[in-house]
């Protein structure tokens, strides 16, 4: 089975730890990847290598935008 290292990392791409694991394929990979996201709370993002390859990295998915209350009437009238 293959190595997957996974590195959590802050919005510097700084990494703060890494974690490893042999692991069937790419999608149990990402599987992982998304738990080693959601166990670093600082981390925005994780960079994925497998054998000394790198992967794409996964990203936290950024929360719906909200309109503000003072931007929703400021195009009306003008």
């Amino acid at each position: 089975m293959p190595m997957y290292i996974f590195y959590p990392c802050l919005d510097d791409g700084s990494a703060t730890s890494f974690e490893a694991y042999e692991l069937e394929d790419d999608a149990a990979a990402r599987e992982r990847a998304e738990l080693v996201l959601e166990s670093h709370a600082s981390a925005v993002q994780v960079r994925v290598w497998r054998d000394g390859v790198a992967l794409a990295p996964l990203g936290r998915t950024p929360p719906p935008r909200r309109s503000s209350p003072s931007s929703e009437g400021e195009s009306e009238g003008a």
